[in-house]
């Protein structure tokens, strides 16, 4: 019997060596360039991909380039196939051909081909082979809605109310609804939890649909951090009794929101914590938490080819501090995969802001006092 696609790409991941993705690494300019070079001379890219600037195109090489490099070095084919459906989903919605798939993968076997050694290439265009194979299931799931996600029954409205705000977009609104209900620290931990965090889960649903544009993701997400300033204040004096938390968003990535929500929610309860916001460089983190003494560094991270940097970043903290803090992971990049956090070295992981703040609550429990 013939192992389906989902197994041959587990199989060819499987196999992957070291060095392989090493050789990928070193040649991933290179691997681009070809890429590029390929798809803006053919005569039909016009049709293929519709009206696409050079910078664009390059840029979407280049990301496509680095999804495949982060999955060579976790070896997840759930988290690739996950991926694939995303890219598929997005350039069909930008009005892409469905031809442009099976012939930009032979663009990518030729690059492999040209740019690496044989074992490496060779090993690469498995993994390639496997990816093609899943083409008719990914232009079938690319249109696929997701599913919607369970509201509170007595915030509905008001989320409805907060997600139609945030598409208008009309900011003065946003906080207009959110100050109606935030009079509390309890109630901005209901907020935050209840509305804003499955309301940008919706507005990034839309995005990946083609249902907005990005600047409208953009500016959904812009008026969402004003709001969450604004009402910061209410939290300000707590007591911070518990110990200290850095929490973090991965190296690399300007996802801020989920961070900025857990280490909000922990400070409601009683944590001292110290948020880094966006794109924080490893370095600096190691400094914050030998700063700090914070016995807790929890990492949130929406893009799985921003895993390899967590990995990076996990290890970089238990070389250089001492003692080493307890490692809590979470964010959408777990979410095809859970078991990804054990792979990068992580301590534990969380689902959800609350099941995080629920956790740490946990481990100081059964640890001490931190």
């Amino acid at each position: 019997m013939e192992p389906s696609p989902t197994e041959c790409l587990a199989n060819v991941l499987a196999a992957i060596e070291p060095a392989t993705c090493d050789a990928f690494a070193q040649s991933m300019p290179r691997l681009v360039a070809f890429a590029y070079q390929r798809g803006a001379h053919r005569a039909d890219t016009g049709d293929l991909l519709g009206f696409v600037a050079d910078d664009i195109l390059h840029t979407d090489l280049a990301e496509y380039a680095n999804l495949i490099y982060s999955q060579l070095r976790l070896k997840t084919p759930q988290a690739l196939i996950e991926d694939l459906a995303w890219v598929y989903r997005t350039y069909i919605q930008r009005g892409v051909s469905l031809r442009h798939f099976p012939l930009d993968l032979a663009v990518w076997c030729d690059a492999a081909d040209q740019l690496l050694d044989a074992q490496s290439a060779a090993q690469i265009k498995r993994v390639y082979g496997c990816m093609g194979m899943l083409h008719g299931w990914l232009t079938e799931h690319a249109s696929t809605s997701p599913a919607s996600r369970a509201i509170d029954a007595e915030l509905a409205p008001l989320f409805q109310g907060y997600i139609a705000a945030l598409l208008k977009p009309d900011m003065a609104e946003a906080i207009h609804i959110t100050s109606e209900y935030v009079t509390s620290p309890a109630r901005l931990s209901t907020w935050w939890e209840h509305v804003i965090q499955p309301a940008m889960y919706e507005i990034g649903d839309r995005w990946a649909h083609g249902e907005i544009t990005v600047g409208q993701e953009h500016l959904a997400t812009a008026i969402t951090q004003r709001v969450m300033a604004i009402h910061y204040p209410l939290i300000l004096e707590l007591p911070r009794e518990k110990g200290a938390i850095v929490v973090a968003a991965s190296p690399g990535e300007m996802h801020e929101i989920g961070p900025r929500l857990v280490a909000d929610l922990l400070e409601v309860g009683g944590w001292d914590v110290y948020f880094t916001g966006a794109n924080t460089p490893a370095a600096s983190v190691v400094v914050l938490i030998e700063q700090t003494r914070a016995r807790v560094l929890a990492i949130s991270t929406t893009l799985t080819t921003s895993l390899p940097a967590v990995a990076t970043l996990i290890a970089q903290v238990r070389q250089a501090c001492r003692p080493a803090p307890h490692i809590l992971v979470g964010g959408q990049a777990y979410t095809s995969s859970p078991e990804l956090w054990r792979q990068i070295g992580a301590d534990g992981f969380a689902a959800s802001a609350r099941s995080g703040c629920d956790y740490i609550e946990a481990y100081q429990q059964s640890a001490g006092k931190l």
